[in-house]
């Protein structure tokens, strides 16, 4: 069996693991979340973890999860202007109050945008939530072994880096405006 050290997963919207399942995202945009003290890239590689926008009352929960993607961080970079959030609505799915909300939350920290190298789980694995990954934190370490054996990259490798070009324009041109 193939896993990711400390089976690290970030929890994320699950419609954002979608398109970057379909390749149609190539980045993350994260300040962490309510009982993240603050936000850092805790792996290089991690699993995904679906979450909701609006989770369910506490004790409603759902039992299971299933983990479909996982990802290698190809680069990352911090944003404080606020003209950086227009230039970064065309690269995510994320509404444009969502990412107004991220940025706005903890004013004094960055946004972190991370690139990633998704990919495809040959089997999706399917774990129990416990206690210790309900909440509003960034990361989690899974208790369950999830085997990346034939994982495949959701887009090419030439696209994947093509995408990331136009976000590192749309980065510099807007600090450029700052």
């Amino acid at each position: 069996m193939n896993k990711l050290p400390n089976h690290t997963a970030l929890k994320e919207w699950s419609n954002v693991i979608e398109a970057l399942g379909r390749g149609e995202q190539v980045i993350l945009l994260r300040k962490g979340g309510i009982a993240d003290p603050s936000f850092g890239v805790e792996a290089e590689r991690f699993y995904f973890y679906p979450t909701y926008y609006h989770q369910p009352s506490p004790g409603a929960e759902p039992q299971d999860i299933v983990i479909t993607h996982w990802c290698e961080v190809v680069r990352t970079w911090r944003v404080t202007e606020a003209a950086a959030i227009e230039k970064l609505l065309p690269f995510v799915v994320l509404p444009r109050e969502a990412v107004e909300t991220r940025y706005r939350f903890r004013p004094g920290q960055a946004l972190h945008v991370i690139a990633v190298r998704t990919m495809r789980l040959a089997e999706p694995a399917t774990i129990r939530v416990r206690p210790e990954y309900i909440g509003c934190r960034s990361w989690v370490s899974l208790e369950d072994e999830i085997d990346v054996t034939g994982s495949v990259q959701t887009i090419g490798e030439d696209e994947l880096q093509f995408k990331l070009g136009e976000v590192d324009r749309a980065i510099a041109a807007s600090a450029a405006r700052a």
